[in-house]
């Protein structure tokens, strides 16, 4: 599942991945906002630029931080613009931290629910 939205803002990164302050709030405002892009279930082509690309370690160890980020209520936590976007890359672009990532959602909403046993 792609989300149209998201891939047209990522688009607009320059070939070194350089974003501008506005089409970066643009992309965080819409990550925020999206329960598609927020729950990260997306899948993002190969060919985006590649000055975020983070590795499998580095992107699971944002995974707390990142998912306290994308609660629209109360996000507690903050990222840097370029954290989050290279967050956004990663879990679009690689399958197991994509399906390790569900998982945490999944378990931290039932938690938040009291419904884990």
């Amino acid at each position: 599942m792609c989300c149209i939205e998201l891939l047209q803002l990522l688009k607009s990164l320059d070939a070194d991945g350089n974003v501008s302050a506005s089409r970066g709030s643009s992309i965080i405002a819409h990550i925020r906002s999206c329960p598609l892009c927020r729950s990260g279930v997306i899948h993002l082509p190969q060919k985006l630029p590649g000055r975020f690309l983070l590795s499998c370690e580095q992107c699971r160890a944002r995974f707390p931080a990142y998912y306290e980020l994308t609660r629209p209520e109360y996000p507690l936590v903050e990222m840097a613009e370029e954290e989050i976007i290279a967050m956004v890359l990663h879990l679009g672009q690689c399958n197991e931290c994509r399906e390790e990532y569900q998982e945490l959602v999944l378990l931290s909403e039932l938690e938040e629910r009291d419904e884990l046993a």
